[in-house]
């Protein structure tokens, strides 16, 4: 597949990845309806503090400009719309949270300037970033499971960053722009000299893609740990309704056997 094949396979790919992600949305709007309704958890404040920081997660992927660090090339920029994802996942779980991904996504793939790749790309890494924390603070609602959470994705983030870039990411604009791999070499040898020779990629990913992901993972922790400070009482407040509306397998038994 040449370049222009490509770029027309995924102007094409665009739309049909929107309407997925429609269908997704509306499916785990309806399913988080049911599970939380079970659990006797309102589910229309579910849905509606999820639209609010999913409304807060567009602003800051789509609105507020993202950056770079001076030692990236230009492709490699800093957004900070995880911050919404991770109070959402700390107060509901793993569900909401990737139904502010969606949200956010949504709305940007009508703007992408990087065919969804870009857009696709964010949404796994933000996936990927996020969804660990969360579990983990979902079998264990405390503190120290917040800091156990973010360490843990944020190693696994930069891990998973750094041989996406290398095994997909490089060769794809490549294929995409028509730009020969000794092209991207260059552009990233301007930035840091050493970024040279035959591991060029991996010098890439240990001298560009890691640090920045460690920056901006900590410039996101740090606002999530001070923003759950802030929210802490909301937060505990659903996580107690949360535990107090869990039955133990021998109370999920008496009911059962009640119910017969």
């Amino acid at each position: 597949m040449n370049s222009e094949e490509l770029k027309q396979f995924m102007g094409w790919f665009k739309w049909v990845m929107m309407g997925i992600l429609i269908l997704i949305v509306i499916g785990l709007f309806v399913l988080s309806y049911f599970h939380y309704k079970k659990r006797k958890i309102n589910p229309v404040k579910f849905m509606t503090v999820t639209g609010i920081f999913g409304a807060i997660s567009i602003i800051l992927y789509v609105v507020v400009p993202d950056f770079g660090l001076g030692f990236t090339p230009p492709w490699l920029k800093v957004h900070l719309d995880e911050i919404p994802m991770f109070l959402v996942g700390f107060m509901y779980g793993p569900l909401g949270a990737v139904m502010v991904n969606i949200l956010k996504t949504l709305v940007k793939l009508p703007l992408t300037s990087t065919a969804c790749v870009g857009e696709l790309g964010d949404f796994i890494f933000s996936l990927v970033f996020v969804l660990p924390a969360v579990m983990i603070y979902e079998r264990r609602r405390k503190l120290s499971s917040v800091f156990i959470g973010v360490g843990i994705s944020s190693i696994v983030h930069i891990i998973f960053a750094m041989v996406m870039n290398v095994y997909f990411m490089i060769p794809f604009y490549s294929m995409f722009y028509n730009l020969p791999e000794s092209v991207l070499e260059g552009m990233c040898k301007a930035v840091v000299p050493a970024v040279q020779g035959d591991n060029w990629k991996w010098l890439y990913a240990g001298i560009m893609v890691a640090p920045m992901n460690a920056i901006k993972d900590a410039i996101v922790i740090v606002a999530v740990l001070l923003l759950y400070k802030r929210l802490h009482i909301l937060i505990e407040r659903i996580s107690s309704e949360i535990e107090k509306k869990r039955l133990s397998p021998d109370e999920d038994n008496q009911l059962e056997q009640k119910e017969n």
